[in-house]
């Protein structure tokens, strides 16, 4: 129950924050348009007020001329109807900077400079915006020109608080729409986390139920994405496990039944001895040797387990370069002795091939197939055996003329304990680890075994080995 409840925990708080992350990530989007909302509204607003201003300047400056900086009804009029309308003070001064006329009457005949006036007198248009946020102003001077002479210059002081004014009423308008859009985003990105990471909830608990024991397991796979990926890579994970624990099962069923086989045996010649008393001296040596026989069998059994249990389990095979030629001649030395005892000939032709591999493993593989094929070869028959060279790999072919395979069982020849006549166990002593072992050795070696059969003709096998082994 506190499992649950903590996993429920860890993925609620999951979900909370991809939320949480579309939030922010969306919090900081809006926050960064309302500033550019901003900015662009007050550049737009601040640039028509700057040409309204100097069609202004251009009306005053005009009436100025003409009325030669003094003043004048008319140019009283002017300055106090355009002041009212365009919010701004006006002034006008003459060349040594002196006021002639100032739309609040404050400051005339009084002195006056500021940078814009300055750049005026000496025949520049200019602005400046002065001032932080609400307490803003725009400075705007122009020339007022007596043909090529600038004899004076009119200056604004305009407040650009309305600006702001306007600039606030259309953002709070946006910052409602942005609050809206946060909510709705909030919402649906609380959904999409949810659907996120329902295949990943999925998966998690198919872990759990495997961790548990109930192996068989699968997710549903949607779409192509990265989730996709990840489900499918579950659902392939899953069936090899299965695979394996069913090749596990297997094996310690087989294993055990082989192990039980001699182990059986022994017991019941065992007990034959107690019961005899060991009175026929000749009973007892008979009874001694088949225990002996069971013993050896028992151990051929281990050793390839064993055998098989270090193919599998090594990550790297120590290397080297070698003749091929000499090991398959070895191997024909050492079946030769059971090749005898069944009136059976090794016809091997082969030449000098050096190849890089593990020389113990390769020597075991190809021993296995050889006396396997000797073993099942009828008397007074010959097993063939020869290598040829091919562009990137030698192929080794061992044939023989014995019982052959029947065609449904080929695939199966590699399992473990897997023998296709199961009465011929005694006879030939085989455990049906020998196959499985080739196959190991030479899938280790980045190679591959064919096997062509047909039941009563003979069997081939061909052993394909790169010349340079790749780990």
């Amino acid at each position: 129950m506190v499992t649950i409840i903590r996993d429920n925990a860890i993925r609620n708080s999951v979900k909370l924050k991809l939320t949480i992350t579309y939030v922010a990530i969306l919090t900081v989007c809006l926050a960064l348009i309302n500033i550019f909302v901003f900015l662009s509204m007050r550049k737009e607003y601040i640039s028509d007020k700057k040409s309204n201003i100097f069609l202004y300047q251009r009306t005053i400056a005009d009436v100025a001329y003409e009325a030669d900086l003094n003043k004048t009804p008319l140019f009283n009029i002017t300055m106090e109807t355009i002041s009212k309308q365009s919010n701004s003070r006006i002034y006008v001064i003459d060349k040594n900077y002196i006021v002639r006329a100032d739309s609040m009457g404050e400051r005339e005949n009084t002195y006056y400079q500021n940078p814009e006036a300055k750049k005026a007198i000496e025949g520049d248009r200019t602005f400046k915006l002065r001032g932080f946020l609400r307490n803003s102003y725009l400075s705007i001077a122009t020339p007022i020109h007596s043909g090529d002479e600038v004899i004076g210059a009119v200056v604004f002081i305009s407040p650009i608080e309305d600006i702001y004014d306007r600039i606030i009423v259309i953002q709070k308008r946006v910052f409602t729409i942005s609050v809206f859009i946060l909510a709705l985003v909030t919402l649906i990105g609380y959904f999409i986390s949810v659907y996120i990471t329902k295949p990943i909830d999925n998966v998690v608990d198919a872990i759990e139920s495997m961790a548990e024991g109930e192996l068989k397991q699968r997710v549903e796979v949607k779409g192509n994405d990265e989730i996709a990926k990840l489900c499918m890579a579950f659902n392939n994970m899953n069936e090899k496990i299965i695979k394996i624990d069913n090749e596990r099962r297997q094996f310690v069923a087989d294993a055990s039944h082989e192990l039980k086989s001699p182990l059986a045996s022994m017991n019941v010649l065992v007990e034959s001895l107690i019961s005899s008393n060991c009175e026929n001296k000749e009973l007892t040596m008979e009874f001694l040797n088949d225990i002996h026989s069971e013993i050896g069998r028992l151990s051929n059994i281990v050793s390839n387990l064993l055998e098989l249990t270090k193919l599998e389990g090594s990550f790297g095979l120590k290397v080297d370069k070698f003749d091929l030629n000499s090991v398959c001649l070895e191997v024909v030395k050492r079946v030769g002795f059971i090749a005898k005892t069944k009136n059976v000939d090794i016809l091997y032709d082969g030449e000098k091939i050096e190849i890089e591999a593990n020389r113990d493993n390769i020597f075991r593989a190809i021993y296995n197939v050889v006396e396997n094929a000797v073993k099942y070869s009828s008397e007074y028959s010959t097993v063939d055996f020869w290598i040829e060279k091919e562009l990137n790999y030698v192929k080794i072919h061992v044939k023989d003329n014995g019982v052959g395979i029947p065609e449904d069982e080929v695939p199966k020849i590699f399992d473990r304990f897997y023998r296709v006549d199961k009465t011929r166990d005694r006879k030939t002593g085989g455990s049906g680890l020998g196959l499985s072992i080739v196959y190991e050795i030479i899938k280790k070696h980045n190679g591959y075994i064919d096997v062509e059969s047909r039941v009563g003709e003979g069997t081939e096998f061909i052993i394909s080995i790169p010349y340079v082994f790749q780990g």
